[in-house]
């Protein structure tokens, strides 16, 4: 199994007696697929039969949504859902996305795939599993927010100035189907609504309106949002999370913050051992917290769960919420050992 260590993302001074830092940690998918499954094929089947196209034309015009915008929006999906995967450590993809279906072409799910047509993409592709996009389907609605009032000076005299917000909301309904070609089994259908939204501001209602972007620019933003959403059910990904330690008024906690700053771990973790037995108690809840977080950065979780643990004893009322995010580390620990693919 390969082990995964921490980078630090960035350092953020967030008040007098405590520093923040981002780090990576990997978070797992939400369902858990079986180990055999290693490459995937990804096909789009929104483009509609001979039989549906008049249906679909037919909800182009009632929705209001241009006709055909669906099935760019489906790639732009398909191209979310690749991309994310691509960088995964769970799946190899061995096609682009480009492999198009016959489908409804609507919001309605197709007859599930004959198991001899999915055998003969799978091993097309070399491919143990195939991920069919099988619906999608998108609206959007333009509304405006309550206005912001901004007060400032301009050549010495007050400026009361009201900001008018407009939002475009888009609405991506898209439906998946994961098809097991080895076990001849549909292991995952479902379908997914995201919502993501645009906002301008202007001097009034319609100037905001004027500034927010083009439907086709959204859908694309929208679409490839859409395809990485359904990518995180199945595949785990690496996230950015922020991470609360102390510096405090003692020299030599501020001091361990400036190598924190400087992406020195290893100095500052022994400035911290230093003061964890101090007669300060106060000192030794703050040492002892960042000695939490130091064993949470080297993968030492439950070791991450004692120091916090230990300047919980000391009155931090910080610890107790550290704890419980450090046991959700352990939980997701255990899903990701059964997710990610082990070397032989």
């Amino acid at each position: 199994m390969k082990i995964h260590y921490f980078i630090f993302f960035a350092f953020l001074i967030s008040s007098c007696t405590t520093s923040s830092v981002l780090v990576s940690v990997q978070r797992p998918a939400d369902i858990t697929l079986s180990q055999e499954i290693k490459s995937v094929v990804v096909a789009n089947r929104t483009t509609p039969k001979k039989n549906n196209l008049a249906e679909n034309i037919i909800e182009g015009v009632l929705t209001g949504e241009g006709i055909g915008l669906d099935k760019k929006g489906s790639k732009y999906c398909i191209n979310g859902l690749v991309e994310l995967l691509d960088e995964s450590e769970r799946f190899q993809v061995n096609n682009m996305g480009d492999l198009e279906l016959k489908g409804t072409g609507t919001s309605s799910f197709s007859y599930p795939l004959k198991w001899k047509k999915v055998k003969n993409i799978c091993n097309s592709y070399d491919a143990d599993a195939l991920l069919v996009l099988e619906t999608f389907d998108s609206d959007s609605r333009v509304f405006f927010g309550k206005p912001i009032k901004r007060v400032f000076k301009r050549k010495g005299k007050k400026v009361v100035e009201m900001r008018y917000q407009a939002i475009l909301e888009m609405k991506i309904e898209s439906g998946w189907r994961i098809y097991d070609n080895k076990n001849q089994k549909i292991i995952d259908e479902n379908r997914f609504t995201e919502i993501k939204e645009f906002r301008a501001f202007g001097n009034s209602n319609n100037d905001a309106k004027r500034k927010l972007p083009y439907l086709s620019k959204a859908l694309i933003q929208s679409g490839d949002f859409a395809g990485k959403e359904f990518g995180k059910r199945i595949s785990p990904i690496w996230i950015k999370v922020r991470r609360v330690f102390y510096i405090g008024k003692d020299d030599q906690l501020k001091t361990a913050g400036k190598f924190v700053k400087r992406n020195n771990f290893e100095d500052a973790t022994n400035i911290w051992k230093q003061l964890i037995d101090s007669n300060d108690k106060d000192l030794a809840s703050k040492a002892s917290y960042n000695m939490a977080l130091a064993s949470e950065i080297k993968g030492f979780l439950q070791t991450a769960i004692d120091w916090a643990k230990k300047s919980q004893s000391f009155g931090n009322k910080l610890a107790s919420s550290y704890i419980t995010t450090l046991k959700k580390r352990i939980s997701d620990q255990k899903k990701l050992n059964n997710q990610l693919i082990k070397n032989p």
